[in-house]
């Protein structure tokens, strides 16, 4: 059977392609259009996984779609009756849209005539998240903004089979409050909820926290909608009465962040976690399980996760657990064939050596092609001395993070490393953290971690934080709470990367390096040669290192 699998029209559209259970290869639209968070229908990426795999459209056996359109459809004319007036407009728009977002008609002008399957959106989260990870029976709670009408559910994954135990439905939603709340910070919702969660260590979460807590009025999961504007309105997500009840006025994206604002970013996270860890207790209660999957957006929020160990003894978060991820997820709840194995995030473009030859001409670059080990350990000098180096490999990640393919990498012991990549080369703000990639073998000689990290979705404590003066061995990958986003590398996994790792550690003692997605500001990850030339001559990295080419600036 041969599935393509769909997500879009929310933001991270995304494609893939799924072989007898087996996802072949998977990319959001966005590295094709460089438009972040591209939301449109995932056309570019579905040419090139039909190209890439040699497939044609009529090989197709089954679109399956991350979510049921009818059902969004009802909750959302639902909501409109509701506000008849107010959503006047709004109805006139999402009824135009509709149309021109219809799956059939946009599938049939690719050629596509057949059979459409649409898996319900939380189901798709949640089917993603069990079925890739190497349980054989779970737990599974998802928590994102919205589906067709849920915002949270809980799962129990057992035999390759998912059983729904509980849900909540709009507007009771977790994920649309941090949305919210990040607007209200001044950044953009569904992409500056990284920035918040990095900004909150800075914060004290005591000032805004019972405030801020007051919009759940019943101490459960019941969000009054007093404050928000979530039903009746696609331009503004909050209203007056939520800076009366801070009493704190908004901030504009231009203006600068104030200790007002850490507070109130420390508040929400604070907020998010009691409401999250009441609900990993409620799903460990429901299943009687040991393991716990995690899936929706809000299961890239690092620092909230590693706090469900201790009620539960393992956890899988997957490499995209938002909406991208669903177009994978949506076709393995739909196979009914044996589980595969779809622990991989390379599933992007990958490019031979030829071609990047072929671009070091047109560009009149200077460079070296070495063979390993010999490329392994000239690159690991370069970071050791305290270089910055764009690592290009293989095939392209899919998800948010950059796994060891598509990365900017430094030195973590090199204190002003991390203002120079936030400042120089990223152009972002400075309170955001950078990530350590360390040898799974060694991340427990300086992290506290339970189990890998092989997705970076967990944000942990570096060893001997709890001291009166805290030792800092990674300065430029350890936040100003001495936490660090772990990414666990395998050499199963990922060779040439946990290569590189080693030989880092025969120089230096730490089989560590910061990772940070190889992109400049308000660009997407870097996908192609040509792309990674570009922004590497147009920035202050060091060096680019392209498959076994390392190539230097004139």
């Amino acid at each position: 059977m041969i599935q393509l699998g769909i997500s879009a029209f929310f933001h991270d559209s995304a494609a893939c392609l799924v072989k007898n259970g087996k996802v072949v290869a998977a990319a959001e639209e966005e590295r094709f259009t460089e438009i972040k968070h591209d939301s449109s229908f995932p056309t570019n990426a579905i040419n090139w996984l039909l190209e890439y795999t040699n497939t044609s459209i009529d090989d197709i056996d089954v679109v399956c779609w991350y979510e049921d359109p009818v059902k969004k459809d009802k909750r959302v004319y639902k909501t409109f009756n509701r506000h008849f007036f107010k959503t006047f407009k709004l109805r006139r728009k999402y009824s135009k849209d509709r149309k021109l977002r219809n799956p059939k008609l946009l599938l049939a002008n690719i050629g596509y005539h057949g059979n459409i399957e649409y898996i319900d959106h939380h189901r798709s989260h949640a089917a993603f998240s069990y079925l890739t990870s190497n349980f054989e029976e779970s737990a599974v709670l998802t928590v994102d903004g919205v589906g067709e009408q849920e915002t949270i559910t809980i799962w129990k994954g057992e035999k390759d089979q998912l059983t729904k135990l509980y849900s909540e439905n709009f507007p009771n939603s977790l994920g649309l409050l941090y949305s919210t709340i990040t607007a209200y910070l001044g950044f953009k919702p569904n992409e500056g909820e990284y920035k918040v969660m990095g900004l909150a260590p800075y914060g004290d979460p005591s000032v805004y926290f019972k405030k801020l807590l007051k919009v759940f009025p019943k101490n459960n999961l019941e969000v009054n909608q007093k404050y928000f504007t979530w039903e009746y309105s696609d331009q503004i997500m909050f209203n007056k009465h939520l800076a009366k009840l801070l009493q704190l006025l908004p901030r504009l994206p231009e203006e600068p962040v104030e200790q007002s604002h850490k507070d109130l970013a420390a508040a929400l996270q604070k907020v998010y976690e009691v409401k999250f860890l009441k609900l990993v207790r409620l799903a460990r209660k429901l299943t009687g399980s040991t393991n716990l999957c995690l899936g929706g957006g809000c299961a890239y929020n690092g620092v909230a996760n590693a706090k469900a160990y201790g009620i539960f003894k393992s956890i899988h978060i997957p490499f995209a657990p938002s909406d991208a991820g669903s177009a994978i997820g949506a076709c393995l709840d739909y196979y009914d064939g044996e589980r595969e194995v779809n622990n991989s995030p390379y599933l992007g473009p990958e490019y031979s050596d030829n071609y990047i030859k072929e671009l070091t001409k047109k560009y009149n670059l200077r460079y070296l092609r070495l063979e390993e080990p010999v490329f392994i350990k000239r690159v690991a000098e370069l970071i050791n001395k305290g270089n910055i180096v764009a690592w290009f490999q293989g095939r392209m990640e899919f998800g948010a993070r950059a796994l060891g393919n598509r990365s900017i990498l430094a030195s973590p012991r090199v204190a002003e490393m991390r203002e120079k990549l936030n400042y120089v080369i990223k152009k972002r703000e400075g309170f955001r953290p950078f990530a350590p990639s360390v040898i799974s073998s060694e991340q427990s000689r300086w992290f506290m971690v339970r189990e890998n990290i092989p997705y970076m979705n967990q944000v942990v404590k570096i060893k001997g934080f709890n001291r009166k003066e805290p030792p800092v061995y990674l300065p430029s990958a350890t936040h100003v709470d001495y936490s660090a986003r772990v990414h666990s590398v395998t050499k199963e996994q990922n060779p040439k990367y946990h290569s590189l790792l080693e030989e880092l550690g025969r120089l230096s003692g730490f089989s560590v390096v910061l990772n940070t997605s190889f992109n400049l500001k308000d660009q997407t990850i870097t996908m192609t040669p040509t792309q990674a030339i570009n922004r590497y001559l147009n920035s202050d990295i060091d060096y680019l290192v392209i498959n076994n080419f390392i190539i230097l600036k004139k």
